[in-house]
């Protein structure tokens, strides 16, 4: 019987084509196992990308932030002067302002030349302003002044030069 059973065994596997039919499945595990260690490798740079990250440009990073924050509050300095300077103007700029209609200086815009023709009436009384306070003396407007917002600073006159005070 046992004969019997390993002819009928070996007549299966010599008329059955074992080859074409496992040929496939090889194959496709051969295609999954080159995948496999594509992803490997993939990963594996991966793991070197971030490890580079995290011992090199991490700290490299974290001991910049020194010179960022002092960029930052130049930054806002810069920010509070061009304030400062931008206020200021604009009292000078009425200031002169009203100079000019103190000293009777001709503004050059049309509406000049359309108060100046009677065919539009009468002209209307504008309050008039004055930089003189009650004894008629002139009062000046307090200015900005830059040492207020620019310290010395130390200059770099060359390479391995020493520090010089401006």
């Amino acid at each position: 019987m046992a004969e019997e059973l390993a002819e009928d065994y070996s007549s299966y596997f010599q008329a059955s084509n074992l080859q074409s039919e496992i040929s496939p499945i090889s194959t496709r595990v051969d295609e999954m196992l080159l995948r496999l260690e594509e992803f490997e490798n993939l990963l594996e740079m991966a793991k070197q990308d971030t490890s580079i990250a995290t011992l090199h440009n991490i700290p490299k990073i974290v001991s910049l932030k020194p010179q960022f924050d002092s960029l930052c509050e130049r930054l806002d300095g810069l920010e509070k002067f061009v304030a400062m300077v931008s206020k200021n103007l604009d009292v000078v700029e009425r200031q002169v302002q009203v100079a000019e209609e103190e000293l009777d200086i001709p503004d050059k815009t049309i509406n000049v030349l359309l108060k100046s023709l009677s065919i539009f009436g009468k002209p209307k009384q504008v309050e008039k302003h004055s930089n003189r306070d009650a004894n008629g003396v002139y009062n000046s407007p307090a200015i900005f002044k830059t040492e207020e917002y620019f310290g010395p600073r130390s200059k770099q006159v060359g390479e391995g030069s020493e520090n010089v005070k401006e």
